[in-house]
C-alpha cells in the first residue's frame, strides 16, 4: 500500500503525538525503575502493574511506528516513513531490536483474548524493559538522525534521548519487570 503524502502541517501535529509517545515510554521506563533513591526502589502491586502496562503500551506504539512490519498497519497510522519526502510504509530501522515478544506483547496489550490466560501462567512476566526502553531510544535517535533538520527538530533532541539512554542502562542490572 502506498502512502499519503502529507502536508507539513499534518506531519507537526503528528510528530506531537509521536513526542507524546517517546516522553511517556521514557516517563513509564523512569517510574518502573524508580532509580531516584538510595536504595534504589521499585513499584509493587497495581502500581508496578499500572507502570509496566504503560511502557508496554507506548513501546508497542512507538515499534509501530517505526516498524510497521510488526503489526497491522492502518491507513491512518502515523509511520516514521511518512516524514520522509516520499512516504513508505516500511520499517525504517531493522525490526530486530524492536521484535521483542511481538506475539506476547500483542496478546497481552492489543486487546482481550483468550491467550492471554497461557502469558500469564506461564509465570512470572519477565518483560526486559531496560532492553526493550533503550533499544527503542535508540533506535528512534537512528530514524531522526535520518530525517532533514526541519523535520528532526518537531521531535525530542538527541541529547535528551541521549540522557534516556543512559538512565536505562545505569539502571539495567535492579530494573527489569
Amino acid at each position: 500500500m502506498d502512502r499519503m503524502t502529507r502536508t507539513p502541517e499534518e506531519l507537526l501535529e503528528a510528530a506531537k503525538h509521536v513526542t507524546y509517545e517517546i516522553k511517556m515510554l521514557v516517563f513509564a521506563a523512569d517510574h518502573l525503575g524508580h532509580g531516584h533513591s538510595c536504595p534504589p526502589t521499585k513499584p509493587s502491586g497495581n502500581e508496578k502493574h499500572m507502570a509496566l502496562e504503560s511502557f508496554l503500551l507506548h513501546f508497542r506504539n512507538l515499534r509501530a511506528f517505526l516498524c510497521p512490519s510488526l503489526q497491522c498497519v492502518y491507513r491512518e497510522d502515523i509511520l516514521a516513513g511518512d516524514f520522509y519526502e516520499s512516504p513508505r510504509r516500511e520499517d525504517v530501522v531493522a525490526p530486530e531490536r524492536l521484535a521483542r515478544d511481538v506475539e506476547r506483547l500483542n496478546g497481552m496489550l492489543a486487546h482481550l483474548s483468550y491467550e492471554r490466560r497461557s502469558y500469564t501462567a506461564a509465570g512470572p512476566y519477565n518483560w526486559k524493559t531496560t532492553e526493550m526502553a533503550a533499544a527503542a531510544v535508540e533506535e528512534l535517535r537512528a530514524f531522526l538522525a535520518t530525517l532533514p533538520p526541519d523535520r528532526a527538530a518537531w521531535f525530542p533532541g538527541a541529547s535528551w534521548l541521549d540522557d534516556a539512554a543512559g538512565r536505562f542502562k545505569a539502571m539495567a542490572p535492579i530494573w527489569d519487570a
